[in-house]
This record gives structure tokens, C-alpha cells and sequence, in this order.
């Protein structure tokens, strides 16, 4: 029975998605498309945003840019990034 309840986010998850705050999840995943571009020797690495919401594309793109990462094409739904 109370898994059924665990399929409704707390609401501290959604407070931090509305915000420009990053989920654990959404950071992991650029974390991981990073790693695996650079294992594969790919020279720019595609980021999919559609789990983002504007707030949080913003927040994503700030970062990477602080980080010395250079965008190739950016969208609504994605970004590329040269590594």
C-alpha cells in the first residue's frame, strides 16, 4: 500500500525544481554524458534538457560556463557543448 504512495514527489523536490536549483538526478546525468563523451573521445558531448525547466537550463548553463565549457548550439531542448 504505501508504495503506491511513494510515486508522489515530496515537496521539497518540487520547491527545488521550481527554483533554479539542479535535481541529483539532472546532475548525474550531465555528469554522465560528460564522462562518457570524454571515454569515447567525442570532442563535444550533447546534453538533453527536457527534464529542465527554465529556471533550471539557466542555472545548468551558468555552471558549465564557470566550469570553462564552451556551448556549440544551445535550444530549448538541449545543448552541445564543446569538451
Amino acid at each position: 500500500m504505501n508504495n503506491r504512495y511513494d510515486k508522489i514527489p515530496d515537496h521539497k523536490v518540487i520547491k527545488s525544481a521550481m527554483q533554479q536549483e539542479l535535481t541529483d538526478k539532472q546532475i548525474e546525468c550531465v555528469k554522465s554524458e560528460i564522462e562518457t563523451a570524454a571515454l569515447q573521445n567525442d570532442d563535444k558531448v550533447h546534453i538533453d534538457l527536457m527534464s529542465f525547466n527554465p529556471n533550471q537550463k539557466r542555472k545548468l548553463e551558468q555552471l558549465l560556463k564557470s566550469k570553462g565549457y564552451k556551448f556549440v548550439k544551445e535550444s530549448s531542448w538541449s545543448f552541445l557543448v564543446n569538451l
